[in-house]
């Protein structure tokens, strides 16, 4: 018996002994293991270092940014480039609006009106009629089956320089007007195949000249012009030709510019 307790005593003593040497290898572990902890934990506060050295440069170079930024702030800077560029723009554009177009330059809206029209080409007339201040010219292209093509004009009542609007008032009828325009195509002996009186246009008289025609008769002579004319087919309303009424789906003649001077002769 007494061999048998000795046994389990020296067993019981062994265990203990294993079992203090196991709990002492496991202490020195984790004190490794702590220790190990300690130095990764000081080696990234070790990278934060020059982590937080590259903040301020980073703030070096924001410092810069508004040292480049001061020439833009400066007032001086920009108010002199742009009082240069104020002083070039509005001299350059003037300079190709003062060749503009001329007054006496074609109309747009003329242009519209005369489209569809036969346009003539009316050379400076020099030729009055024998009593009143009628002046008769040649046009062309030739509108009929013959040469004699007319193009007359008409100052009634008190002849005066100035400038008048056809076919607007007493000028839009033939029966009033104090200044009148037709054409007669294929005309002769007092009549002819077709007639277009005034629609549009404006007639300056720029000189009246009293002077006697062949019967000794005094009668004005002037010089003058018409700019825009138009003119659409009309059909007399009596056998004397003392007035005119428009056709519906007549024709109609167009000239740019008409001139005249009779203050040279008597007239025929």
């Amino acid at each position: 018996m007494k061999s048998s307790n000795f046994a389990k005593k020296i067993l019981f003593v062994f265990l203990f002994s294993a079992l203090a040497l196991l709990v002492a290898c496991g202490s020195s572990d984790e004190e490794d293991t702590t220790d190990s902890g300690v130095v990764s934990d000081e080696d990234p506060t070790d990278d934060t270092v020059p982590a937080a050295d590259t903040d301020p440069e980073s703030t070096d170079d924001t410092d810069t940014a508004p040292d480049n930024a001061d020439p833009t702030d400066d007032p001086d800077g920009p108010a002199e480039n742009t009082d240069t560029d104020t002083d070039i723009e509005p001299t350059e554009p003037t300079e190709p609006t003062e060749p503009t177009t001329p007054v006496d330059g074609p109309d747009p809206e003329f242009e519209k009106e005369a489209a569809g029209c036969t346009m003539i080409e009316v050379p400076k007339i020099t030729v009055g009629g024998l009593y009143a201040d009628e002046i008769n010219g040649y046009f062309s292209p030739s509108m009929g089956e013959n040469a004699i093509d007319i193009i007359r004009i008409f100052l009634m009542g008190n002849i005066t320089t100035g400038t008048y609007e056809l076919g607007t008032g007493l000028n839009d009828n033939y029966a009033q007007c104090q200044q009148c325009v037709m054409v007669w195509v294929d005309a002769e002996l007092g009549a002819a195949k077709e007639y277009y009186f005034q629609t549009r246009g404006t007639l300056t008289i720029t000189k009246v000249t009293p002077m006697l025609n062949a019967s000794e008769e005094e009668v004005d002579r002037t010089s003058g012009s018409i700019r825009n004319l138009i003119m659409k087919q009309v059909e007399p309303l009596n056998d004397y030709l003392g007035d005119f009424g428009f056709i519906s789906d007549g024709k109609c003649v167009a000239a740019e510019f008409v001139e005249w001077d009779t203050t040279g002769e008597s007239g025929n």
